[in-house]
């Protein structure tokens, strides 16, 4: 009994390295196929709009809605020790920093990696990539760079917006619950922001683009089995870039502190 108990977490911790290189593999094929970006530019911004345009709407209303959750909680402790003054710059810091690059991240894993892996997995279970490999072409330039350079080069513009959103809902609490001016509080909460958290949140929306990417296209290319396959590549997908963002989080949040 134990021999095989061993045996099974051996096997299944070999595999899970053996996945990581691959999507290392991925990852570097993909980045040195961006050289050819100029190439593809009516794909690229095919995937750029798709991204875009299934994300922005979700994205708007979530981080509205956790910037007004941020500001009241956040709001109601302060006032215990009256500081109040301080909601701004902390509803700033924390949506910049922290809650608009996770929470888009994890919506655009959601949304767009799991309609990457469906897509890609149909065409596996279908033949079509035995297909571009039959003709001479790529798939990692036909179908993993464009959606790679879509989720990176798209992924940071939602957070930028979803910061501003995120920032715009805390205003309306702080200033209907905690006696703020407009003024004042746009004031506070852009003064309290260094570039130094702008990049911050930047470089994990970059990164997180980066995992969805290559997490879906990899669950895509390697489904097996049919549509029960398309249905497992797409679970899996979801579930490994929500663990992989939340890693990828913490390691780059601990470097920014200590750099």
């Amino acid at each position: 009994m134990m021999p095989t108990v061993f045996e099974n977490i051996g096997q299944r911790l070999f595999g899970m390295c053996e996945e990581a290189g691959n999507m290392v593999v991925l990852f570097v094929e993909s980045l040195r196929e961006c050289r050819r970006v100029a190439e593809h530019p009516r794909r690229i911004f095919i995937q750029m709009k798709s991204i875009g345009n299934d994300t922005v709407f979700i994205a708007s209303a979530i981080s509205f809605f956790i910037g007004m959750t941020l500001a009241l909680y956040s709001g109601n402790a302060l006032r215990t020790f009256s500081y109040t003054d301080a909601l701004p710059g902390l509803v700033a810091n924390s949506i910049v920093k922290e809650m608009a690059p996770v929470i888009t991240a994890l919506l655009l894993a959601g949304r767009i990696g799991a309609a990457i892996a469906a897509e890609i997995g149909t065409m596996r279970v279908n033949e079509e990539i035995d297909a571009l490999y039959t003709l001479g072409i790529s798939p990692i330039r036909y179908l993993a760079m464009p959606r790679f350079v879509g989720c990176v080069t798209m992924l940071p513009i939602l957070v930028t917006y979803a910061s501003f959103v995120g920032i715009f809902g805390g205003a309306i609490i702080a200033t209907a619950h905690f006696n703020m001016t407009w003024g004042t509080y746009f004031t506070a909460a852009f003064k309290s922001l260094e570039m130094s958290d702008v990049r911050e949140g930047l470089l994990k929306a970059t990164l997180f683009g980066a995992i969805v990417a290559v997490v879906s296209v990899h669950r895509g290319l390697s489904t097996r089995g049919g549509a029960e396959g398309v249905g497992r590549a797409i679970t899996s997908c979801v579930v490994t870039c929500f663990i992989w963002i939340i890693i990828c989080d913490y390691f780059v949040a601990r470097f920014m502190m200590s750099s």
